[in-house]
């Protein structure tokens, strides 16, 4: 039985489980006075308006110097519905960089209760778990790396999901099962911000427009089965659907999402003066188990250990240490038309996570650092966030990579290094 399979037996019997739970706590449905609920008098309406400009710092062959140039403005409000709550997050901007008007609804979610035990969230949904801190094994929902690069509150680099979430608490164990009717790929990296390295296009290369990858047509599920025993986090992960970026090339050449089925597990609990994280997780390639076909990304495990202590006083610290080990790699060698800029068949990431905020906590400082020792390149996140009153903020920071090979994950960003300010009114 797939993970399809058991994710959809598990959603059967959690929903038998609880209506029955329900009828035992003799919930009348009929005795709920649906009809009488009272009305608010308006919706409460929140949100910010934001400018953000970025440019580069070193010269690209395929860019202008401005890589970000945002005039956005946010629309939040909440409803509460015969105790369903319903969540909408709207969005306008203007992008400097593609010279266009864009709308998104961020969020639009209905989320109500069916007894004691059964949590239910439909629609338009931002989801995430795992322990990483920037580094994602089990967490496969969508993320956008377009606005990751360029300086864009670190919130975007969460995508919507339009999907189901069932929640169920028991005695033993929860569990969360998300189904996706229709695959949510990543903001991927396209060409039309940045520039990136294509082995088959033999460099680096920034189509105009930013090409859209052949999209597959089917689902998504996602499992995680967790607990905390004694202050201790423990959870499984299960995931069937698709490589969230278009790191394939169907039979006709064109970028696509190969199949993808995921295992894993983590865990988290205090460490002496600080917290302690691990996982683990499977990526099972659905297309090519041999890993003998050079368009399809082969199977691979993912590790990662995490801590995470306060240094000194207001000054927070972690360090990972993510190892990606790819599987079959003879086979891909053997196969490959560009044996020499394959990945290692053991890539390490170390990262390093420095945060300080002053007394008054309207000044933070950061640095995030990711440095491979196996591939020699590294990228740098420097940052400031200043909190002028409750309505005005500002940030700042730079996005630089560094690296010996332009073929390396950070080295073919290493055109697209960039300086970013932003300024927000909440209301």
């Amino acid at each position: 039985m797939g993970i399809r399979a058991i994710a959809q037996v598990l959603t059967a019997l959690i929903i038998s489980f609880s209506v029955s739970a329900q009828q035992q706590d003799d919930w009348d449905w009929e005795d709920d006075e649906w009809g009488v609920a009272e009305e608010p008098a308006g919706l409460p309406l929140h949100g910010f308006a934001e400018l953000a400009l970025g440019r580069r710092t070193v010269s690209s062959p395929f860019h202008d110097a401005l890589s970000l140039g945002d005039a956005r403005l946010r629309l939040e409000t909440s409803y509460l519905w015969h105790d369903i709550n319903i969540e909408a997050k709207a969005e306008g901007r203007y992008d400097a960089v593609l010279s266009a008007w864009q709308g998104r609804i961020r969020e639009l979610s209905a989320q109500f209760s069916v007894g004691s035990r059964l949590d239910v969230k439909a629609g338009r949904q931002i989801l995430t778990w795992g322990t990483g801190d920037y580094l994602f094994l089990n967490d496969l929902f969508p993320k956008d790396w377009q606005s990751f690069f360029a300086g864009r509150a670190d919130e975007y680099l969460k995508a919507p999901s339009d999907a189901i979430k069932v929640s169920a608490y028991f005695d033993w164990f929860n569990l969360d099962l998300v189904y996706s009717p229709q695959f949510d790929s990543d903001n991927y990296i396209s060409g039309d911000y940045f520039s990136f390295f294509n082995p088959w296009a033999g460099g680096v290369i920034a189509p105009q427009p930013g090409f859209n990858a052949k999209r597959p047509s089917g689902d998504e599920w996602a499992m995680r089965l967790f607990r905390n025993i004694e202050g201790k986090e423990i959870a499984f992960y299960a995931y069937d659907g698709y490589v969230k970026s278009p790191e394939a090339l169907s039979i006709d050449g064109l970028p696509t999402f190969s199949g993808l089925q995921t295992l894993g597990a983590s865990f988290r609990m205090a460490l002496g003066s600080g917290l302690f994280n691990a996982e683990i997780s499977h990526h099972r390639s659905k297309e090519d188990g041999k890993g003998e076909n050079p368009r399809i990304p082969n199977s691979e495990w993912r590790a990662l250990l995490g801590y995470e202590l306060e240094v000194v006083t207001r000054l927070t610290g972690s360090f990972q240490f993510y190892l990606e080990h790819t599987q079959n790699h003879d086979a891909l060698l053997a196969n490959s038309p560009f044996s020499d800029w394959e990945v290692e068949q053991n890539r390490v990431v170390l990262t390093n996570r420095l945060t300080w905020r002053n007394q008054r906590d309207d000044l933070t400082l950061s640095l995030f650092t990711f440095y491979s020792p196996t591939d020699q390149d590294g990228y740098l996140r420097p940052g400031l966030d200043y909190r002028l009153d409750d309505n005005w903020s500002m940030s700042a920071g730079m996005n630089l990579f560094f690296a010996e090979q332009e073929h390396s994950f950070f080295g073919q960003f290493k055109d697209n290094n960039n300086v970013y300010a932003r300024i927000r009114y909440s209301f």
